[in-house]
C-alpha cells in the first residue's frame, strides 16, 4: 500500500473516531442527564417525604395520634408514589394552616437531599427554591449564590402551601466544568496519542517503501552491472587461451571496481537503514499504544463503576419497596385478618380535633352519598429516625415491629413473596436479570433460606441487611447474580466510541508488528543481496585478478601443474560470472518480452543422461542419480533453456543437501503434458517459504546462512518465467528436514 493511501485512511480514521466520539458524548450527556433527572426527582420527593415526617413527629402530641388523612378518589388509580407524594403535600399544608407551624424548613430539606445525592452519586451544588406557582416568582432559596444554567436540573414541584400557591422545587447544578475539563483532557490525551501512533505509522511506512525503492533500485543496477559484465568476460575467457595476463588483469580490475561502486551504494543505504532512528520511532509508537490502552482501561473502569453505583442503588431502593410490600401485603394483612381486634398497624391513641372534624366530614359529604375515597393516616411517632432509614421502610419497621410485639404466634417473612416482589419491581425499572432472597442470621450471616442461587460469587451485588425483628438476629438481603452485562448494556453509547478507539489501536498493532516483520526482512534482503554480490560477483572477479596477477609475474613458471589449476580456477569464475550474466539477461529479455523461444521435440533420456555425467564429473561431494524415464519420452521445448532449467534445480538438489546426494530425475506423459520432476533428499523447505521462492532475489535466507550457500535467488525466478514462456508451469513439494521435488509441466506439441 502506497504511504499516500495510509495517511488518507489514517486521517479518516482518526476523523471517524473524533467523530464517534463527539456523537457518543453528546449522546451521553442527553441521555446522562435525563437518568440524572429521574434520579433527582427520586431523591427530590425522598427528602420531601422525609421532612414532612420531621416535621410530623415533632408535634407536642403523644405518639400514636393522628394528626391527618391523606386522601385521594379511588378512580385517580394512584399508584403508591403517586398517593405518597399527594399525601405529604396535604400534610405539608395542614401543618402550616392548622397546626400553625412556621415557615417549610427549606434547610432540612436541603441537607437530606444531599445526602440522598451523595448516596446515589450524584455532585454538585444544590439549591431549594421556594416560589409562587401563579407568579413564579421566588420567595427564599437555600442557596443565593447558585446560578441555574444548561448544566442544571429542577426537580418536580412540591406544594408546601397549595391554597397559597407556596411549591418547593430543587436545583441541581453539576460541576460541568470539571467534568469537561476531565473528559477534554482525557480525550485530548487520547487523540494526541492516537496521532503520534498513526504519525509513527505513516513515518515507518514511508521508511519501508523508501527502503524498497532503494532495493529495487540496487537490484536494477545488479541487472546493468550483470548485462555489462557479459561481453568483458567473454572477452577474458578468449584471452586466457593466449596467456594475455595483463590485460585479463586490467579488465577483472575494471569490472571489479564497477561491482564495488555497485556494492559501496548497497552498504551505505544498509548502513542508513540501521540507524536508531527506527528504534526510537518504535518505542515512541510503542509508548503511545500503551498509553492509550491505559487511558481507554481507567475510563471504561471509571463509567462502569459509576454505573455500578447507580444500579446498586437502584437495586437496594427496589429491595426496600419489596419489603415494605412484603411487610404490608403480606405479614401485616395476615396479622389483620387472624386478629381483627387489632385495627392498624400502629396503636392509634386518639385523633386530634382537626381529624375528627375531618372524618365528619368525609362521613357525611361523601361516604354516604356513595363516593370511593382512599385514605391513609398520619400518626405521631417519635422515635423517628430509629432506623435511620427513609419513610417508607420507617413504616415498614413500624409495622413490623407492631406485628411481632402484638401477634400472639409468629408470622413468618414470606421469602416466596418477597422474591416475586423483588423481581418485578426490578423488572419495573429495566433490570431483568437472575435475582435472589436471603434470610441470614447476623451477626454470623448463616443461611437460613433462600431462593435462587443460594451461592454469592465476588460479581454478585448485594443489598444492605434489613432485620426482621428489633434485636437484628435475623435479616434478609437481595442478591443480583451478574449484573456485569447489564451495567454494561446500560452505557452502551458511552463504550461504544472507547470500542472504536481500541478496535483502532488493535489495528495499528498489528500493522506495527506486520511493520516490524518486514522491516527485519527488508534488513535480512538487504544483508543477503550485499552477501551475494560479494560471493558470487566481488570474490570471482578478486580470484580473476589474483590469478592473472600470479601468472603474469612469472612466480610459478617451474610449477606447470599449479599454473593449470589456476587456469582451471579463473576459467571456472568466468563460467560462474557468465552463467550468471546469462540468466540475468534472459530474465530482462522475459521481463521485455524479447525472449526468442527456438523449440524442437527433444527425447528426454539421452539429455537427462547428459546433463547427469556432466554433474558426477564435476561435483564436490558424493551425489547419486536415478532415472525414471522411458525412452519414448520427449519434450517440445527450447534446448538451451530447458539445459538451463534443470541444471540449475540440479544445483539447487546439490547446494541444499547434506553430504550424501540422491536426485531422482523422472519424466512422463500425463494428460496432454510432459511432467518433468526432480527429487532431492535434501534439507527441504518450510511450508511458510514456498510461497515465496519462485521470487525474484528471494532465498531461504536462514539455512543459507547456516550452511554458506550464496545466491541472488534468481535461479527458481529464472526457472518460473521459462517455463511461462514455454506456456507451462513449476511447483514444488517439500517436507522441511526431508525432500524437495520440483515439477515442471510443459504442453505437448
Amino acid at each position: 500500500m502506497k504511504a499516500r493511501s495510509v495517511i488518507h485512511i489514517s486521517i479518516i480514521g482518526l476523523l471517524f473516531i473524533v467523530l464517534i466520539q463527539l456523537g457518543g458524548m453528546i449522546y451521553a450527556y442527553k441521555a446522562q442527564m435525563k437518568e440524572t433527572e429521574q434520579s433527582v426527582n427520586i431523591c427530590f420527593w425522598m427528602a420531601f417525604t422525609e421532612t414532612v415526617d420531621d416535621m410530623v413527629n415533632n408535634l407536642p402530641y403523644p405518639d400514636g395520634t393522628r394528626i391527618n388523612m391523606i386522601h385521594y378518589p379511588e378512580r385517580l388509580n394512584l399508584n403508591r408514589a403517586e398517593f405518597n407524594n399527594r399525601g405529604m403535600q396535604q400534610t405539608a399544608q395542614v401543618l402550616r394552616k392548622v397546626y400553625k407551624l412556621g415557615e417549610f424548613p427549606l434547610d432540612k430539606l436541603d441537607s437530606i437531599l444531599h445526602k440522598k445525592l451523595e448516596y446515589t452519586s450524584i455532585g454538585g451544588d444544590v439549591a431549594i427554591e421556594l416560589f409562587d406557582v401563579n407568579t413564579g416568582e421566588i420567595l427564599k432559596r437555600t442557596n443565593s449564590r447558585l446560578h441555574t444554567s444548561i448544566v442544571s436540573i429542577t426537580s418536580e414541584k412540591a406544594f408546601t402551601y397549595k391554597d397559597k400557591g407556596e411549591a418547593v422545587r430543587a436545583i441541581v447544578v453539576f460541576p460541568f466544568a470539571d467534568i469537561m475539563r476531565n473528559v477534554v483532557i482525557l480525550f485530548a490525551v487520547t487523540l494526541l496519542l492516537l496521532s503520534v501512533t498513526v504519525y509513527v505509522l505513516v513515518l515507518q511506512i514511508k521508511s519501508i517503501v523508501r527502503q524498497q525503492h532503494n532495493l529495487q533500485e540496487q537490484q536494477q543496477n545488479f541487472y546493468v552491472l550483470a548485462e555489462q559484465m557479459r561481453l568483458p568476460v567473454g572477452e577474458i575467457v578468449s584471452e586466457m587461451p593466449l596467456e594475455k595476463w595483463d590485460f585479463i588483469e586490467e579488465k577483472s580490475s575494471v569490472l571489479l571496481g564497477m561491482t564495488e561502486e555497485t556494492l559501496s551504494k548497497a552498504k551505505a543505504e544498509a548502513l542508513y537503514e540501521s540507524g536508531h532512528k527506527r528504534i526510537s520511532l518504535r518505542t515512541l509508537s510503542i509508548v503511545s499504544i500503551t498509553g492509550i490502552f491505559l487511558l481507554l482501561a481507567i475510563w471504561s473502569g471509571y463509567l462502569y463503576q459509576i454505573s455500578y453505583k447507580r444500579m446498586e442503588f437502584k437495586v437496594q431502593d427496589n429491595f426496600e419497596k419489596m419489603f415494605y410490600e412484603e411487610t404490608y401485603y403480606n405479614r401485616y394483612l395476615m396479622y389483620w385478618s387472624v386478629y381483627k381486634d387489632n385495627k392498624v398497624v400502629t396503636k392509634v391513641t386518639g385523633n386530634t380535633p382537626y381529624v375528627d372534624r375531618f372524618l365528619k366530614n368525609v362521613r357525611n359529604n361523601y361516604l354516604e352519598k356513595g363516593y370511593h375515597l382512599r385514605m391513609a393516616g398520619i400518626v405521631v411517632y417519635h422515635i423517628y429516625n430509629k432506623y435511620d432509614v427513609n419513610p417508607q421502610l420507617h413504616a415498614a419497621y413500624t409495622m413490623q415491629d407492631s406485628i411481632n410485639n402484638n401477634a400472639p404466634s409468629p408470622i413468618a417473612f414470606s421469602m416466596q413473596f418477597a422474591d416475586s416482589a423483588f423481581a418485578l419491581k426490578l423488572c419495573d425499572s429495566g433490570i431483568s436479570v437472575p435475582i435472589g432472597v436471603q434470610k441470614l442470621k447476623y451477626p454470623s450471616k448463616e443461611l437460613l433460606a433462600h431462593t435462587g442461587n443460594a451461592h454469592v460469587g465476588i460479581m454478585d451485588m448485594t443489598t444492605r441487611l434489613l432485620p426482621l425483628d428489633k434485636d437484628s438476629t435475623e435479616c434478609v438481603r437481595g442478591i443480583v447474580h451478574s449484573p456485569q452485562g447489564h451495567i454494561i448494556a446500560s452505557i452502551w453509547y458511552m463504550l461504544l466510541p472507547l470500542g472504536i478507539t481500541f478496535l483502532f489501536i488493535c489495528i495499528c498493532v498489528g500493522i506495527q508488528i506486520h511493520i516490524g516483520h518486514l522491516q527485519r526482512r527488508l534488513k535480512q534482503f538487504q544483508k543477503d543481496f550485499t552477501y551475494s554480490m560479494i560471493h558470487d560477483m566481488k570474490s570471482p572477479l578478486n580470484s580473476i585478478m589474483m590469478g592473472a596477477h600470479i601468472l603474469m609475474s612469472g612466480k610459478l613458471a617451474s610449477k606447470p601443474e599449479k599454473i593449470e589449476k589456476y587456469k582451471q580456477l579463473m576459467h571456472d569464475e568466468c563460467e560462474h560470472l557468465l552463467a550468471l550474466s546469462g540468466r540475468v539477461l534472459m530474465l530482462t529479455q522475459i521481463e521485455r518480452g524479447e525472449l526468442e523461444l527456438h523449440k524442437e521435440i527433444i527425447p528426454l533420456a539421452p539429455l537427462l543422461k547428459d546433463i547427469t555425467e556432466k554433474y558426477l564429473l564435476k561435483a564436490t561431494k558424493e551425489v547419486r542419480f536415478m532415472l525414471k524415464c522411458e525412452e519414448t519420452c520427449s519434450v517440445y521445448a527450447d534446448i538451451f533453456c530447458l539445459r538451463e532449467i534443470l541444471g540449475n534445480l540440479i544445483d539447487n538438489a546439490i547446494k541444499y543437501s547434506k553430504d550424501e546426494v540422491e536426485i531422482i530425475l523422472s519424466c512422463e506423459e500425463v494428460a496432454g503434458s510432459t511432467l518433468i520432476k526432480v527429487r532431492d533428499n535434501g534439507i527441504g523447505i518450510p511450508l511458510k517459504e514456498q510461497w515465496k521462492i519462485f521470487n525474484k532475489f528471494e532465498r531461504l535466507s536462514a539455512n543459507n546462512r547456516k550452511s554458506g550457500i550464496s545466491g541472488f535467488g534468481l535461479g527458481l525466478s529464472y526457472v518460473l518465467q521459462v517455463m511461462k514462456a514455454h506456456d507451462g508451469m513449476v511447483s514444488v513439494e517439500s517436507v522441511e528436514g526431508s525432500y524437495s521435488e520440483f515439477t515442471m509441466r510443459f504442453p505437448l506439441n
